[in-house]
């Protein structure tokens, strides 16, 4: 099991719009699970794991967004009701690793976001590959894909390629350390 990002940066880093919306939907070309290098990426793909101010949207949708993954949420607080029930929750993101290996998934995690679950699984060396998609936007504003002052990290550039809209995916893997 590796646990994976494929996710939206503005040029300027940020993860959201000033309103908080995921930067990929400022793009009138992203299509959701079916542009942008996403079904190359989820059919890996049995998991996917993110932060409570992440999933709690997904309530509301018209439409279950991980259909046919097992999801995991980073949260220290309970979830509300009308949560599916085999959604798995801990609050220390070793914890939910652990629960991730036990459920014997088959396959990869998606970590959907946002900056604190990618730092959280980042500081326990638990991210295996950081895919980046970056979108042709200056927000100016929003969530910064990591926070100020976070921990410095090393990474290897794996591969990239552009899209016809301008963005570019890249993928890039932890390096080793020295």
């Amino acid at each position: 099991m590796r646990i994976k990002t494929h996710m939206a940066v503005s040029i300027d880093g940020y993860i959201t719009t000033p309103e908080g919306w995921p930067v990929q939907l400022s793009m009138p070309t992203f299509a959701g699970r079916t542009s942008h290098g996403l079904p190359e990426f989820l059919a890996s793909c049995r998991g996917a794991v993110m932060g409570r101010t992440t999933f709690l949207p997904a309530l509301d949708a018209p439409e279950w967004p991980w259909p046919g993954l097992r999801v995991f949420v980073l949260t220290s607080s309970p979830l509300p009701e009308g949560t599916p029930e085999d959604v798995v929750t801990a609050a220390d993101p070793a914890q939910l690793l652990k629960l991730m290996a036990e459920a014997d998934l088959g396959g990869d995690v998606h970590l959907v976001g946002g900056q604190q679950t990618l730092e959280a699984f980042l500081a326990i060396g638990a991210v295996s590959q950081l895919g980046v998609l970056t979108v042709p936007r200056l927000v100016g504003s929003g969530v910064r894909m990591t926070a100020e002052g976070s921990a410095f990290r090393r990474f290897e550039f794996q591969s990239s390629r552009t899209f016809p809209d301008g963005c570019t995916e890249q993928i890039y893997t932890p390096a080793a350390s020295s």
